[in-house]
Protein backbone atom coordinates (compact mmCIF):
# COMPACT_ATOMS: atom_id res chain seq x y z
CA UNK A 1 0.00 0.00 0.00
CA UNK A 2 1.12 3.35 -0.91
CA UNK A 3 0.09 7.18 0.30
CA UNK A 4 1.02 9.88 -0.31
CA UNK A 5 0.35 13.46 0.99
CA UNK A 6 1.42 17.37 0.76
CA UNK A 7 1.90 18.69 3.96
CA UNK A 8 4.69 21.55 5.04
CA UNK A 9 6.82 19.78 7.20
CA UNK A 10 9.27 17.68 5.08
CA UNK A 11 9.80 14.89 8.00
CA UNK A 12 6.31 14.07 8.72
CA UNK A 13 4.95 10.97 7.61
CA UNK A 14 2.05 13.55 5.66
CA UNK A 15 4.44 14.27 3.54
CA UNK A 16 6.15 11.36 2.17
CA UNK A 17 4.88 8.94 0.54
CA UNK A 18 4.35 5.70 2.34
CA UNK A 19 5.27 1.69 2.12
CA UNK A 20 3.46 -0.55 4.95
CA UNK A 21 4.62 -3.97 5.09
CA UNK A 22 3.18 -7.19 7.55
CA UNK A 23 3.36 -10.75 7.59
CA UNK A 24 4.06 -13.91 10.05
CA UNK A 25 5.57 -11.78 12.78
CA UNK A 26 2.48 -9.79 13.56
CA UNK A 27 4.59 -6.69 13.32
CA UNK A 28 3.85 -3.32 10.70
CA UNK A 29 6.47 -1.94 9.08
CA UNK A 30 5.93 1.49 7.09
CA UNK A 31 8.60 3.30 5.22
CA UNK A 32 9.37 6.39 3.56
CA UNK A 33 8.41 5.23 -0.18
CA UNK A 34 11.53 7.13 -1.67
CA UNK A 35 13.75 5.89 1.03
CA UNK A 36 13.48 2.25 1.71
CA UNK A 37 15.46 1.45 4.41
CA UNK A 38 14.25 4.55 6.38
CA UNK A 39 11.90 3.38 8.72
CA UNK A 40 8.80 5.38 9.39
CA UNK A 41 7.94 3.53 12.37
CA UNK A 42 7.07 -0.28 13.45
CA UNK A 43 3.18 -0.71 14.87
CA UNK A 44 2.74 -3.80 17.28
CA UNK A 45 -0.37 -5.36 18.89
CA UNK A 46 -2.03 -8.29 16.74
CA UNK A 47 -1.97 -11.49 17.95
CA UNK A 48 -1.86 -13.77 14.82
CA UNK A 49 -0.55 -12.98 11.56
CA UNK A 50 -1.93 -9.34 10.13
CA UNK A 51 -3.76 -10.12 6.67
CA UNK A 52 -4.53 -6.68 5.10
CA UNK A 53 -2.85 -3.12 5.25
CA UNK A 54 -4.43 0.12 3.64
CA UNK A 55 -3.81 3.55 4.18
CA UNK A 56 -6.26 6.48 3.81
CA UNK A 57 -5.04 7.95 0.68
CA UNK A 58 -4.80 11.97 1.10
CA UNK A 59 -5.61 12.12 -2.78
CA UNK A 60 -8.42 10.82 -1.78
CA UNK A 61 -9.89 13.10 0.57
CA UNK A 62 -12.14 15.95 -0.16
CA UNK A 63 -10.87 19.06 -1.04
CA UNK A 64 -12.13 22.25 1.30
CA UNK A 65 -11.89 25.79 -0.42
CA UNK A 66 -9.80 24.84 -2.97
CA UNK A 67 -7.15 22.59 -4.13
CA UNK A 68 -3.76 23.88 -2.23
CA UNK A 69 -2.43 21.21 0.17
CA UNK A 70 -3.45 23.24 3.24
CA UNK A 71 -7.18 22.45 2.35
CA UNK A 72 -6.82 18.44 2.40
CA UNK A 73 -4.76 18.99 5.39
CA UNK A 74 -7.88 20.77 7.08
CA UNK A 75 -9.97 17.90 6.83
CA UNK A 76 -10.89 16.42 10.53
CA UNK A 77 -8.74 13.63 11.57
CA UNK A 78 -8.84 10.66 13.47
CA UNK A 79 -8.44 10.10 17.22
CA UNK A 80 -6.39 13.81 16.77
CA UNK A 81 -4.10 12.74 14.04
CA UNK A 82 -3.98 13.75 10.22
CA UNK A 83 -6.48 11.18 8.46
CA UNK A 84 -3.59 10.46 5.92
CA UNK A 85 -1.01 9.74 8.74
CA UNK A 86 -3.91 6.50 9.12
CA UNK A 87 -3.23 2.77 8.18
CA UNK A 88 -5.86 0.00 8.82
CA UNK A 89 -5.15 -3.44 9.46
CA UNK A 90 -6.83 -7.07 9.70
CA UNK A 91 -5.47 -9.83 11.14
CA UNK A 92 -6.04 -13.38 11.77
CA UNK A 93 -6.47 -12.86 15.28
CA UNK A 94 -10.23 -11.38 14.56
CA UNK A 95 -9.71 -7.58 14.93
CA UNK A 96 -9.38 -4.83 12.92
CA UNK A 97 -6.75 -2.13 14.09
CA UNK A 98 -6.54 1.90 13.40
CA UNK A 99 -3.55 3.21 13.31
CA UNK A 100 -1.39 6.63 13.33
CA UNK A 101 2.12 6.42 11.81
CA UNK A 102 2.87 10.03 12.74
CA UNK A 103 5.10 10.12 16.04
CA UNK A 104 6.30 6.89 15.65
CA UNK A 105 2.93 5.22 15.19
CA UNK A 106 0.07 4.38 17.57
CA UNK A 107 -2.75 1.98 17.51
CA UNK A 108 -6.12 4.58 17.67
CA UNK A 109 -8.44 1.86 18.29
CA UNK A 110 -9.54 -2.05 17.53
CA UNK A 111 -12.74 -3.18 16.43
CA UNK A 112 -13.59 -6.77 17.57
CA UNK A 113 -16.40 -7.84 15.72
CA UNK A 114 -15.13 -10.67 13.56
CA UNK A 115 -15.66 -13.92 14.46
CA UNK A 116 -12.89 -15.77 12.65
CA UNK A 117 -9.74 -14.31 10.62
CA UNK A 118 -10.06 -10.98 9.19
CA UNK A 119 -9.11 -10.91 5.30
CA UNK A 120 -9.53 -7.88 3.86
CA UNK A 121 -9.77 -4.47 5.67
CA UNK A 122 -10.09 -0.97 3.67
CA UNK A 123 -10.65 2.40 4.59
CA UNK A 124 -13.23 4.20 3.32
CA UNK A 125 -12.30 7.29 0.92
CA UNK A 126 -13.80 9.60 3.45
CA UNK A 127 -11.66 8.58 6.04
CA UNK A 128 -14.82 7.84 8.43
CA UNK A 129 -15.16 4.59 7.78
CA UNK A 130 -13.22 1.25 8.22
CA UNK A 131 -14.79 -1.93 6.12
CA UNK A 132 -13.37 -5.36 6.60
CA UNK A 133 -14.71 -8.31 5.41
CA UNK A 134 -13.05 -12.64 6.87
CA UNK A 135 -13.40 -15.73 6.97
CA UNK A 136 -16.94 -15.36 9.06
CA UNK A 137 -18.51 -14.88 5.46
CA UNK A 138 -19.31 -11.33 6.87
CA UNK A 139 -18.44 -7.54 5.63
CA UNK A 140 -18.11 -5.12 8.60
CA UNK A 141 -18.54 -1.42 8.43
CA UNK A 142 -17.12 0.74 11.35
CA UNK A 143 -17.26 4.11 12.51
CA UNK A 144 -14.11 5.32 13.22
CA UNK A 145 -15.81 8.61 15.19
CA UNK A 146 -17.76 6.47 17.40
CA UNK A 147 -15.59 3.63 17.61
CA UNK A 148 -18.32 1.11 16.57
CA UNK A 149 -19.65 -1.63 14.27
CA UNK A 150 -22.36 0.19 12.40
CA UNK A 151 -23.12 -2.08 9.66
CA UNK A 152 -22.89 -5.31 9.21
CA UNK A 153 -23.62 -7.79 6.39
CA UNK A 154 -23.40 -11.34 7.52
CA UNK A 155 -23.36 -14.19 5.12
CA UNK A 156 -21.65 -11.97 2.45
CA UNK A 157 -20.67 -14.78 0.38
CA UNK A 158 -21.35 -18.41 1.13
CA UNK A 159 -17.48 -19.22 2.10
CA UNK A 160 -14.87 -16.46 2.95
CA UNK A 161 -14.76 -13.05 1.87
CA UNK A 162 -10.92 -12.69 1.07
CA UNK A 163 -11.09 -9.25 -0.71
CA UNK A 164 -12.77 -5.77 -1.12
CA UNK A 165 -12.44 -2.86 -3.25
CA UNK A 166 -14.43 0.89 -2.94
CA UNK A 167 -15.28 2.84 -5.66
CA UNK A 168 -13.27 6.25 -4.82
CA UNK A 169 -16.48 8.67 -5.50
CA UNK A 170 -19.96 6.42 -5.49
CA UNK A 171 -20.92 3.94 -2.49
CA UNK A 172 -20.13 1.09 -4.18
CA UNK A 173 -18.24 -1.55 -2.40
CA UNK A 174 -17.25 -5.00 -4.58
CA UNK A 175 -16.32 -7.75 -2.50
CA UNK A 176 -14.75 -11.32 -3.84
CA UNK A 177 -14.50 -14.52 -1.99
CA UNK A 178 -13.48 -18.02 -2.06
CA UNK A 179 -16.44 -19.18 -3.93
CA UNK A 180 -15.14 -17.13 -6.92
CA UNK A 181 -18.04 -14.80 -7.18
CA UNK A 182 -18.07 -11.06 -7.19
CA UNK A 183 -20.36 -9.19 -5.51
CA UNK A 184 -21.38 -5.69 -5.54
CA UNK A 185 -22.77 -3.94 -2.77
CA UNK A 186 -24.27 0.01 -2.24
CA UNK A 187 -23.13 1.50 0.93
CA UNK A 188 -25.26 4.54 1.85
Amino acid sequence: EEAGGGGNDANSPSSKALVATSGNDRTIFVYDAHDKRKRVCALRGHDHVVESLSFLCSSLLPQKGGSSSKSSSAVGGIGGSSPRDCLASGSRDRTVRLWSVAGGGSCLMTFRAHENWVRGVLVHPSGNHVISCGDDRSIRVFDVKSNRCLRTIEDAHPHFVTTMAMHHTLPILVSGGVDHTVKCWQLD
